[in-house]
Formats: C-alpha cells, sequence, structure tokens
C-alpha cells in the first residue's frame, strides 16, 4: 500500500510540472506575440510624428505653428545681424584709425636711446646693422623688376588711388640722399640719420590740411627748452615747405602714391629721413617727431599715436 501511495504522488507530481511547463511555453509565445505585434505601432507612431494625415501636422507641428515659429527667427536673426552691422560701421567708421610712427635705428626694442661717438665705429656698430637690415629690405624691392605687381606711377603727384592694388618702389638713393650705407647713415662724421616710418593701417588714406600739399607731413623737435637749444639744424629727406598753419614751414612727408595699405605683395612703407647736423657733444637730446597736415590723424601723448619719441647722445 505504501508503495502504491508512493507512486500515485510521484505521478502527480510529474502531472503538476508538465502542465507548469505547458504554461510557460505558452506565456513565451504571447510575449513573442506581443513583441511582434508592437515593432510595427512603434514604426506607424514615428511615421505619424514625421506626418500625420488626420491633423496635417509635421514634426508634432501645424503648417501655420511652423510659419509663426519661422517668422519668429526670421526677425530674430534680421535684428540680430543688424545690430552686428551696425556696431561694426561704429567701430570701422565712427572710430579714427590713427597712423602711429616708428623710427631706426633702434638695435634695442627696449631702448629708444641712440648713442654714439664720431670717428669710433664701435660705438655706433649696433645702429649701422639695424638700419643696414632695414636698408636692404628696401633694396631688394627696389632692384625686383616690374611686374603686375609693381606701379609706375609712383612720383609724388600721382593719385593713390590710381592703381591701388600695386605698389610703388621706394628708391631710398633717390629720396634718402646721404642717409645710406656709403656714408655710414651720416654717424661717421657727427650727422646721425634717424629714418622714420609709418605705422600701416589698413585702407587709410591720408587727408591734408593742404590741398596743395597732400601728403602726411613730418617735423622733429626738442621735447624741452634744453632740447631744443642742443638739437641744432635738423634736414628732411624728402622734404617740402606746407604753409597749411598760415606760417611757411619744411618739413618731411611721406608720399600720398605709397597708400592706401592693402596688404600688397611686396609692400614698402615710405620714409622720412631726419639728419642731425649739428648736435652738441656730451649732450643728451630728447627728440619727438609728430605727423603733420592730416586731418585724420591726432596727436595723444598718453597713446602715442601720430607720433614718436626718442632719445639721441653724441
Amino acid at each position: 500500500m505504501a508503495e502504491k501511495s508512493n507512486h500515485d504522488a510521484a505521478a502527480a507530481a510529474d502531472a503538476a510540472n508538465a502542465e507548469a511547463s505547458a504554461a510557460n511555453a505558452d506565456l513565451d509565445v504571447d510575449i513573442d506575440a506581443t513583441n511582434e505585434e508592437a515593432r510595427p505601432c512603434r514604426g506607424a507612431a514615428f511615421l505619424r510624428f514625421l506626418y500625420n494625415r488626420n491633423t496635417g501636422q509635421i514634426l508634432g507641428r501645424t503648417g501655420v505653428s511652423w510659419a509663426k515659429i519661422g517668422a519668429f527667427y526670421i526677425v530674430y536673426y534680421s535684428c540680430l545681424a543688424g545690430f552686428f552691422v551696425g556696431m561694426l560701421s561704429v567701430f570701422l567708421y565712427g572710430v579714427i584709425m590713427n597712423p602711429g610712427l616708428g623710427f631706426r635705428p633702434q638695435p634695442s626694442m627696449d631702448s629708444t636711446l641712440i648713442e654714439f661717438v664720431q670717428g669710433e665705429p664701435a660705438t655706433y656698430a649696433g645702429e649701422m646693422a639695424n638700419l643696414q637690415q632695414m636698408y636692404d629690405t628696401y633694396k631688394e624691392m627696389e632692384l625686383k623688376p616690374d611686374n603686375v605687381n609693381v606701379r609706375k606711377a609712383c612720383e609724388p603727384d600721382s593719385k593713390p588711388d590710381r592703381e591701388p592694388f600695386k605698389v610703388c618702389k621706394f628708391n631710398w638713393t633717390r629720396w634718402l640722399q646721404d642717409c645710406n650705407p656709403s656714408t655710414d647713415f651720416g654717424y661717421a662724421v657727427g650727422k646721425p640719420c634717424v629714418v622714420l616710418k609709418m605705422n600701416r593701417v589698413y585702407g587709410w588714406l591720408p587727408d591734408p590740411l593742404d590741398p596743395e600739399v597732400p601728403h602726411p607731413m613730418v617735423t622733429c623737435f626738442g621735447e624741452n627748452p634744453a632740447d631744443t637749444e642742443n638739437i641744432g639744424e635738423l634736414e628732411y629727406f624728402p622734404s617740402m615747405e606746407t604753409n597749411y598753419t598760415g606760417t611757411p614751414a619744411r618739413m618731411g612727408y611721406f608720399s600720398q602714391a605709397y597708400f592706401p595699405y592693402l596688404k600688397q605683395v611686396g609692400y614698402r612703407a615710405p620714409l622720412v629721413a631726419v639728419r642731425f647736423s649739428n648736435l652738441r657733444n656730451n649732450s643728451l637730446v630728447m627728440v619727438r617727431c609728430e605727423l603733420r597736415n592730416l586731418r585724420n590723424s591726432r596727436i595723444n601723448t598718453v597713446d602715442r599715436d601720430g607720433m614718436v619719441r626718442f632719445e639721441i647722445f653724441k
């Protein structure tokens, strides 16, 4: 009897396990069927998001809604672009693009002192090397054969905008005369030359006060009464007389033919040499040079706009 009871219990357990397995199999089939049904439903939902035939919506918005938001962003970015253009115009046309001045020789960028002893080449070797380097740079362009980048009409009376994208050769020997390597730039005979150059300002054109002299002019002088007494006579190369102040005065000039600067290949800025003909010996002279005869240039001693300072000791 006991054996029969055990046999019946085992049979009942096997039947229960079989029913459970069948139930799990049916559940798996139902889940798979549900997933298979869900896949096309998800794809259909995405297609309805792209375009809903019933409501006419595209990407969840109606045509009217897209038109409103499009108009908003058109107005918004138009205002933003207008603000940017306005600020750029104020910067370009409301601010004076003021040219400055530089000078050579300047062997050390940390010092503006030019010091030498007449007849002792070792004392001005650094000055000679600095000027020679600048001379070689200009001579390289001067000797370059005429080509599409070189203008031929480069006399002082040549209009600057005739061929603005071509450049004028600067003939150092012609315009700076005695301030060249053959004379040691005047240092050997105690008449030192200082070469002035206008800083490049893109697109800048001179607006002269004296219509008879359409060039930026430059003049140098002693900063203090003692400097004025010790500076002696100054000669400018090239030079001309101007009367824009009502009193005739001879100054150096930067030829209008070299403007505007438009990043032309081979461009060389015009130069003016100042020769100190009779500096007082053993005296430190503080020199200041300023641009003149210009409506569109201002002198600012703080920012050093339109001017340059240096000291010279003989």
